[in-house]
């Protein structure tokens, strides 16, 4: 089932990227913006492509893929089937990996989770006994911009 992705305007400020001889530029999230920013604003910043740690193609360390992701919102219920146990246990340990607040914040699904946090979510969650397939409350697509 095809999604709308959620995020489809760069932030404001993000980096442009003009290199023509970039092999990748065709699929860059940095290089495909380029044209309607610099149609549109008058300042803007720009990838240097003269500086010293400037890499085109797959060295790039500043490539975004054009491809939007599945990213997660909420674990509320994958949580609510863990034993009250282990429920607290979970708590202190999500909580001592980042803080109080991110950790309700994520767990209600008001800030999204990228394919890399949904794995050790995931993990968090098996280690301390859910068993269930799906434990994300919803998802949705979203360019994965910086």
């Amino acid at each position: 089932m095809w999604q709308d992705i959620v995020n489809p305007t760069p932030p404001t400020g993000y980096p442009v990227c003009t290199s023509e001889s970039c092999i990748l530029r065709t699929h860059c999230l940095h290089a495909l913006v380029a044209p309607e920013v610099l149609r549109t604003s008058r300042v803007y910043p720009l990838i240097n492509a003269h500086h010293p740690d400037y890499r085109e193609g797959k060295a790039c360390t500043l490539y975004r893929p054009d491809t939007p992701e599945r990213y997660a919102r909420g674990f509320a219920r994958a949580m609510s089937e863990l034993s009250r146990r282990n429920y607290g246990a979970c708590t202190v340990h999500m909580i001592g990996r980042s803080s109080k607040t991110q950790f309700y914040r994520l767990k209600r699904g008001d800030l999204p989770l990228s394919p890399r946090e949904q794995q050790e979510v995931v993990e968090i969650l098996r280690a301390f006994g859910y068993e269930g397939d799906e434990p994300f409350d919803r998802y949705e697509m979203r360019y994965t911009w910086d």
